[in-house]
């Protein structure tokens, strides 16, 4: 499960089990399946996201420092790139 939230105060922005995420080079591409309502409030705070991918046995967590988001509306997916990631351990 993939959940976007705001860096501040925590919000949930969006929860969804329809994503990829795929290394590249130093990076991350997220692509995640969104109405274009979602999307348009996510890129509003695209500079403010967390975004958390929950597994059983860990959680690992993301962010972009570019601010680099991007929604394509003909696929209805929004794309996130993330230069951070850190890997958690659950209990």
């Amino acid at each position: 499960m993939l959940l976007i939230r705001h860096a501040i105060g925590s919000r949930l922005f969006y929860q969804t089990d329809e994503y990829d995420i795929l290394p590249e080079q130093d990076k991350w591409v997220m692509s995640i399946k969104i109405s274009e309502e979602k999307a348009k409030e996510i890129i509003k705070f695209k500079e403010e996201l967390n975004l958390f991918d929950v597994e059983k046995n860990q959680k690992t967590w993301y962010y972009t420092s570019a601010a680099n988001v991007e929604f394509n509306k003909e696929k209805s997916t929004i794309t996130i790139i993330a230069d951070h990631k850190t890997v958690y351990p659950v209990n």
